[in-house]
């Protein structure tokens, strides 16, 4: 069975990116693995230290 994920369109640093994954996949892992940018690093990962606010 093939899952259709939704196209996303985002700007990041004035480049247009389109990627399609899926609705509960966060931000960071989007750019960070979809958009190889791994400049953007992972605070504590459980909401405590505030960096993803």
């Amino acid at each position: 069975m093939s899952k259709v994920w939704p196209e996303i369109r985002l700007t990041v640093n004035g480049v247009l990116h389109t990627v399609s994954v899926p609705p509960m996949k966060r931000l960071l892992d989007v750019l960070r693995e979809d958009l190889r940018l791994t400049g953007t690093k992972e605070g504590c990962g459980e909401g405590e230290c505030g960096s993803c606010a």
